[in-house]
């Protein structure tokens, strides 16, 4: 993946998939959502926490997620975030979208743009 920050607009369509599947692995509380995703991505995503906690009221009211309090390392308690059926069904049906838009750029696209297809002088 390249370094360069990815389109926002882009990103926004993916947020609720990528927290999602990073939550299907294991429940985790806010900040630690926000460590997963930037080890994975790197400097391909930015998420700030004004942006994650909003994302994972709306996926909570939603009925995605669930959450709970357990004690943090520092004695205060920490909100954890927990997928649920339904968050684990909206996950799948995501991934299905995601992969026929993957589809789509590849036949549309980037089929196109291989050397043995490309014309010379265009690309």
């Amino acid at each position: 993946m390249s370094s360069e920050k990815t389109d926002g607009q882009v990103l926004k369509g993916l947020l609720d998939t990528l927290v999602l599947g990073v939550l299907a692995e294991e429940d985790d509380y806010g900040f630690g959502i926000l460590q997963k995703l930037a080890e994975r991505a790197g400097d391909s995503l930015a998420l700030k926490e004004a942006t994650l906690y909003p994302l994972l009221h709306r996926m909570e009211s939603r009925g995605f997620l669930e959450c709970y309090w357990r004690p943090g390392q520092r004695g205060t308690d920490r909100k954890y975030y927990r997928i649920t059926d339904d968050g684990h069904a909206h996950l799948s049906e995501r991934l299905v979208e995601w992969k026929k838009v993957a589809s789509i750029l590849e036949t549309v696209v980037l089929e196109r743009r291989r050397p043995e297809n490309v014309k010379k002088g265009r690309k």
